[in-house]
């Protein structure tokens, strides 16, 4: 499979990021992409009213989420929010096929009160790992923060994940780039996956925020760690191949998922199936 990674600046204007997600696709398209990855947040950008902007996966952002991957025949991974029932939102990524159908959604479960900022004030955290697949590979989906918790991308590989899917507004500060680039190799080689992780960029034409608002450096790790693409901390698209032939093949020589001890850290807990 192809994977297009979609560093888009992220506007606090929906109607503005549906437009680049639009674009985006038909630029992936034209590069041979299967699957296009798109930042979390991709609705609104952090430091907006995201209560107001939150809509139910049947509301008009995602329906032109699903319009856009039915029109480019190209799946796509984007972040999004709904309403929490506690009045706070859930931070979602969202999983459509090219033909736009909904494969699945995945609320975040780390929420990032670290680094001085509190997530949790606003965003309510999901329940449950999420496993699907896309582009007719074994996926599995996490966000941002996530990231810095290896249980979970152990779980997702653990239930069959040949890619980890990663978006990511990752707020800038010092070292911050530095455990972005480590933890995302860390989790392919850890779990001799392929992880396909995007970001935001800031967008221009918006103030300057606190929020985060990312810092680039989308990349493609295989599940040796080698780095296939990484965009840098300008907006870009960029597609490469997905080999899962690799997968099996580093899996042969290094076994760690297979000589994982479950017996002494207990069985990886279960996943919901998109």
């Amino acid at each position: 499979m192809r994977v297009a990674l979609c560093q888009i600046p992220v506007s606090s204007t929906p109607a503005v990021n549906a437009e680049r997600v639009t674009d985006a696709l038909a630029s992936a398209a034209d590069q041979g992409a299967d699957l296009a990855v798109f930042p979390e947040a991709t609705q609104i950008r952090f430091g907006s009213d995201l209560r107001a902007a939150a809509e139910p996966l049947d509301g008009p952002f995602c329906a032109g989420l699903a319009a856009a991957a039915k029109d480019s025949g190209v799946a796509l991974v984007a972040g999004v929010f709904e309403p929490a029932p506690d009045g706070r939102v859930y931070n979602t990524a969202v999983a459509y096929d090219g033909a736009g159908e909904l494969v699945t959604s995945y609320r975040k479960l780390h929420l990032f009160d670290a680094f001085g900022q509190r997530e949790s004030r606003h965003v309510a955290p999901g329940s449950a790992p999420v496993v699907c697949t896309l582009a007719g590979v074994r996926t599995g989906l996490q966000i941002c923060y996530d990231v810095r918790f290896g249980e979970l991308s152990l779980t997702l590989a653990a239930a069959g994940a040949q890619l980890i899917v990663l978006p990511a507004a990752w707020a800038a500060g010092l070292f911050k780039e530095d455990h972005w680039v480590t933890l995302v190799r860390a989790r392919a080689i850890e779990n001799t996956v392929w992880v396909a992780a995007a970001g935001q960029v800031p967008d221009p034409g918006e103030p300057p925020t606190r929020a985060a608002t990312g810092v680039g450096r989308s990349m493609l790790v295989d599940p040796l760690g080698v780095v296939r693409l990484d965009l840098g901390p300008a907006a870009g698209i960029a597609t490469a191949e997905v080999d899962l032939g690799l997968v099996e093949t580093v899996r042969a020589s290094v076994p760690s998922l297979a000589n994982h001890r479950a017996d002494v850290f207990g069985p990886p807990p279960p996943v919901l199936e998109g």
